[in-house]
């Protein structure tokens, strides 16, 4: 048997998750984790490092994985013969974060002008989706933060587990138009909710959870997701 853990790339989530992995450890013996092999290597050589290696992309990478260097140390002395291993990658997460910088960019255009270029968003994301993609692991029990990731992969696992709301944020739905998975007629409303998004909730918020709450509370966006027929769990 093996298993897809869906944990929502938000603080609240984090606790939750470390919990369960001491059990999934335990159960499976091995563990994929959604974070850069560098990080990894260096979180149970020197924690200090690690730690200072998120915090270069960003206090909200510290908020959200700063645990990890103390939990792999403690699964060594816990559970010696487990594998666990990290897919991500600096050089994805350095082009993830310059992503982020573009979106921003373009929202604070559209504050100023108060025009958007609906093509300009979608020629970058399709641009960069390509080279920030991620290829999951082949082991028994992988952790993924992503919901175009989880939803795209979920089938080929036996067993699931939730721990946090199943819902795409505008990102989400933007990367899903730039594969193909989603028809272009859902653009407009995307880039829309992504300037929302972005320039009220993310922004106007003490953090990822508080802007997902909101988002989550934002009845108009829900019920745009439920037209697109995407996967819905809140």
């Amino acid at each position: 048997m093996n298993l897809l853990i869906y944990s929502p790339r938000i603080e609240a989530s984090m606790p939750i998750l470390r919990n369960i992995l001491t059990v999934i450890i335990k159960r499976y013996k091995s563990l994929s984790l959604p974070l850069p092999q560098e990080f990894c290597r260096l979180a149970v050589l020197n924690p200090r490092d690690a730690v200072e290696l998120l915090m270069g992309f960003g206090s909200s990478f510290v908020r959200l994985w700063g645990w990890v260097p103390e939990f792999l140390r403690g699964i060594m002395v816990m559970e010696p013969s487990a594998t666990i291993d990290c897919y991500d990658s600096i050089e994805r997460l350095r082009r993830s974060v310059d992503l982020g910088v573009d979106i921003a960019r373009l929202v604070i255009r559209y504050r100023l002008s108060g025009k958007v270029d609906y093509d300009t968003w979608l020629g970058l994301f399709r641009r960069e989706v390509g080279v920030i993609s991620l290829t999951l692991p082949d082991q028994s029990a992988v952790v993924v933060d992503d919901y175009v990731q989880f939803i795209k992969n979920a089938a080929r696992y036996d067993n699931l587990i939730l721990l946090g709301p199943l819902m795409p944020t505008p990102l989400d739905l933007m990367v899903l138009i730039s594969i193909g998975e989603l028809s272009t007629d859902y653009l407009i409303g995307a880039v829309n909710y992504v300037i929302t998004y972005i320039g009220d909730y993310v922004v106007m918020s003490r953090d990822l959870t508080e802007a997902f709450i909101r988002l989550i509370n934002d009845r108009g966006y829900v019920n745009f997701i439920r037209s697109t027929g995407l996967p819905l769990i809140t």
